[in-house]
């Protein structure tokens, strides 16, 4: 059982300059150009990135640990090596005939917005054996806190493929959920506190979220005991131009009605007001309260605000607390400073309630 205002990561931290070369963040899925070290000693210099990411969440004091995701060119792209994917000779589609038709983002997001190189599906999706295993295992060694392990949710996971196998995006989001699936189990048996799956798409493509994306969670998150999280977002903070709408709430009340336990959401950069936690029901959420766009370090007074104004519409156990969504590329010392603000916010609030 979780204590109340639990503080945690999404799931990335601060990716140092001598690991990645942020502005290839765009090359295609599987560049080596995006890492600085050499191939021989990548590794290690993936390790030492994931301990100094584990010390630092430690150090600010949260009380879920993740690997920072020091070993993954990006969240998603990680977990395309399922059988049936080709990632070699890529596919193109439009971002904008994607998602712009389905999200209310200002001009300057607009003309950011470009084409992309994605993975084909070719062939019958499977799962290739464990992806993350290791990753979860180099974590536990590292620390003696809870632990959560995220992997790429199955709607997003299709959104982000170009699908020239099955017969629509509902039927290639189903059999990814259920490889993603065996992916979970894997984590599961092993031993995680929680495990999370990653839909922003859910908020990008709230069409294919109302038709088919509560069923494909089901199906991912099927026989799994530990604590089930799904994230969902706006995307990374650096894209610009978010503001509340009205889809991200109708999304978010589509998840409440899946198998998940925990919902963690978007609070902070678009400036939500506690209104749209009244979509969520009665579940637990884990409430954004730092703006990753900003590279100002929110006080622990606005902060505590923050957390009282969510606590008028969800209970004191039933509410926890992260950064709107992953901080990758935020500078080490700002990052820092944001999440021991979290965690000195959480402590007050606790205080005040005497817990």
């Amino acid at each position: 059982m979780l204590r109340p205002l639990t503080t945690q990561l999404v799931g990335s931290y601060t990716k140092p300059d001598w690991l990645i070369r942020h502005h290839n963040v765009t090359t295609p899925y599987g560049d080596a150009t995006f890492w600085r070290p050499e191939a021989d000693v990548l590794e290690q210099a993936q390790d030492d990135a994931s301990r100094l990411a584990i010390f630092d969440q430690e150090r600010a004091g949260l009380d879920i640990i993740t690997d920072g995701e020091q070993r993954r060119h990006r969240y998603d792209s990680y977990f395309f090596r399922f059988s049936g994917v080709d990632s070699v000779k890529l596919g193109r589609w439009s971002m904008k005939e994607r998602y712009m038709n389905f999200i209310d983002m200002d001009e300057v997001f607009r003309e950011r917005v470009h084409d992309a190189w994605v993975p084909r599906v070719v062939g019958e999706i499977g799962w290739p054996g464990p992806m993350a295993l290791t990753d979860l295992q180099f974590l536990r060694s590292h620390t003696e806190r809870s632990i959560k392990m995220t992997v790429i949710g199955p709607l997003t996971a299709a959104c982000r493929m170009s699908n020239e196998y099955y017969q629509d995006e509902e039927a290639l989001g189903l059999a990814l959920a259920k490889a993603i699936n065996h992916e979970l189990r894997s984590l599961d048996q092993e031993g995680v506190d929680l495990i999370q799956l990653d839909e922003p798409d859910f908020h990008f493509r709230p069409d294919q979220a109302k038709k088919w994306g509560a069923r494909a969670l089901d199906i991912a998150f099927d026989g799994i005991s530990t604590t089930k999280v799904v994230h969902c977002c706006y995307g990374y903070a650096t894209v610009g131009g978010k503001r509340a709408d009205s889809i991200y709430s109708e999304i978010l009340a589509e998840i409440a009605q899946s198998k998940a336990d925990q919902i963690s959401i978007e609070y902070e950069q678009p400036r939500h007001t506690a209104e749209i936690l009244e979509k969520l029901g009665h579940s637990i959420v884990i409430l954004g309260v730092l703006d990753l766009g900003s590279k100002e370090i929110e006080s622990v007074e606005h902060i505590t605000h923050r957390i009282h104004e969510a606590l008028e519409v969800v209970p004191l156990d039933r509410l926890h607390l992260a950064p709107d969504c992953g901080m990758w590329f935020v500078p080490r010392d700002i990052a820092f400073g944001k999440i021991r603000n979290m965690v000195l916010a959480a402590e007050q609030v606790r205080s005040r309630f005497g817990v």
